[in-house]
């Protein structure tokens, strides 16, 4: 039980880190990616699988 809290968790901290460094990105790389702003959240869930 506790293990797999202990992933979950470890998943969502890896999950913030992302959305953190996508965020100090200027607008133009991140058009780059092909990624908004406003999609950085969803861009990070989906394109790691969570």
């Amino acid at each position: 039980m506790f293990t797999r809290f202990g992933r979950r968790f470890r998943a969502w901290q890896q999950d913030r880190a992302a959305i953190r460094k996508l965020a100090m990105l200027d607008d133009r790389l991140l058009a780059d990616m092909g990624v908004a702003r406003s999609e950085i959240d969803c861009f990070v869930r989906d394109r790691i699988g969570n």
